[in-house]
């Protein structure tokens, strides 16, 4: 009787010390699994704010005075005009930044004024392609791009494409400059791709 005691009471302490070893177990996943959802996430990537350019068409609501609220198109030489504002400059600066500008100026006029600013067409950030390619015209030039990338875009060549005189007309400084691209040249990295400007005109004789 008494070895048959002393084997029970053997199962029992370990039976208890398995019951006891568990949760510690548990807990240690759990704690785990919580610092792994607590660890911080990557930092997103930001976005460059759109800059307002010469031609681009704005649209500016001011709220509760619709007679303030119109569209209007940047000027040459950089600003807009709008009632009891009058000219304010707009190239260069982000659609929020225009924002604040014309809610501080209205400030004199209007208690607590809210305004929006959207660009309704970025024609500021254009460029052209014309010639022989598939698809000639406008395109928005709202990322980094190449002349190859610009060309794809206007649905690459027609079978009369002369692709190796390829002229970019280009503004600097006031003043037009043309720029001979050999597009075989380019594909073969012999000559570098050129990066398009807004306002670039390709043409493809």
């Amino acid at each position: 009787m008494k070895k048959i005691s002393l084997i029970l009471s053997i199962l029992v302490l370990a039976l208890a010390s398995s019951a006891c070893a568990a949760p510690e177990g548990a807990l240690g996943d759990a704690k785990k699994t919580a610092e792994t959802k607590a660890a911080p996430a990557p930092a997103a990537v930001q976005e460059r704010p759109y800059l307002i350019g010469p031609s681009d068409v704005l649209d500016i609501s001011v709220w509760g005075e619709a007679a303030l609220s119109r569209q209007v198109t940047v000027r040459t030489d950089g600003f807009i005009s709008l009632p009891l504002v009058g000219d304010i400059a707009a190239v260069g600066k982000s659609p929020s930044q225009l924002q604040k500008g014309i809610e501080n100026s209205l400030m004199k006029f209007i208690k607590d004024p809210h305004c929006a600013v959207i660009v309704v067409e970025p024609r500021s950030k254009r460029f052209y392609v014309e010639g022989q390619v598939v698809r000639p015209g406008f395109f928005l030039l709202d990322q980094d791009m190449n002349l190859t990338q610009a060309i794809s875009l206007a649905g690459g060549f027609t079978q009369w494409a002369d692709k190796n005189s390829i002229v970019i007309l280009r503004s600097e400084d006031g003043r037009q400059v043309r720029i001979k691209a050999d597009y075989g040249r380019i594909v073969k990295g012999k000559d570098r791709n050129i990066a398009v400007h807004a306002g670039d005109t390709i043409i493809i004789p």
